[in-house]
This record gives structure tokens, C-alpha cells and sequence, in this order.
């Protein structure tokens, strides 16, 4: 989490000081005519792809929330219950809980909240980019 940070406010950095080096350089006409292609381009790139990326975390939050846990039975739940008014119930009896570690929702969990990071950085990423093309064009 730290090292994100430190690299997130690196990568900061370093496009600050593109921005003014580029700032510094579109004096001329034809330079500000190419930042601002450079720019469309790339605004368009990730506009293009945000649908997708959206449709994959719909798609990865849905796993996780199979696989995160189940819809116990009537019978199940009656039979859990008894269980548990005469305080024989462990972990293993609850009906809740996955029986297979393998269907464990941690990596659903993990895989979603990176594709989450992703997206927001994209749509950060399309208003800095947004905000630079009308920058360019005064």
C-alpha cells in the first residue's frame, strides 16, 4: 500500500513536469497542433476501452459474489440450527460457509478491487486529459 503511494506520487511527478516541459514547447502552432492530436489520441484510446473494462469487473464482481458464499436449504438450516440450541456447531457445520478451499472469494475479491483501481485511474486519466485539451485550445 505504501509503495503504491510512493509510486502513485512519483508518477505524479513526473507528469507535472512533462506538463510544463510540454507547456514550454507549444509556443509554436504546429507543436500545440500535434499535443493536441497526442492528446485526442490517447483521450479516444481509453475511452474506447473503458466499456470493456467495465463489462470484465461486472463480470469478476459477479464471481466473487458466487463464489463468496452460499444459499443454505430449508432442511440444512433446520438441521444447523438444532446443532446450535444444544451447542454441538463448529465451523464445519455452518451452511454458510464454503466446504472448498478453493472457492475461497479472496481471489475474486483481489482481481476485483485491481480492476476498480484501474478503471478509476482511466477515468481520472480522461478528465486530465480532457481538461488539457481544452487548455490547449484557448
Amino acid at each position: 500500500m505504501i509503495l503504491r503511494t510512493i509510486m502513485l506520487i512519483v508518477f505524479i511527478l513526473a507528469l507535472s513536469a512533462a506538463a510544463i516541459a510540454r507547456a514550454e514547447s507549444t509556443s509554436d502552432g504546429t507543436t500545440r497542433q500535434a499535443e493536441h492530436a497526442r492528446l485526442s489520441d490517447e483521450l479516444k484510446q481509453l475511452q474506447e476501452g473503458l466499456p470493456a473494462k467495465k463489462t470484465e469487473l461486472a463480470r469478476i464482481h459477479r464471481k466473487w459474489v458466487v463464489v463468496k458464499g452460499r444459499m443454505p436449504s430449508k432442511e440444512e438450516l433446520e438441521k444447523y440450527e438444532k446443532k446450535r440450541a444444544k451447542g454441538e456447531v463448529d465451523l464445519k457445520d455452518n451452511p454458510y460457509v464454503n466446504k472448498n478451499p478453493l472457492s475461497s472469494p479472496g481471489y475474486s475479491r483481489a482481481a476485483y478491487y485491481k480492476k476498480l483501481e484501474e478503471i478509476r485511474g482511466d477515468e481520472s486519466r480522461i478528465a486530465k486529459l480532457q481538461e488539457e485539451i481544452k487548455a490547449l485550445n484557448p
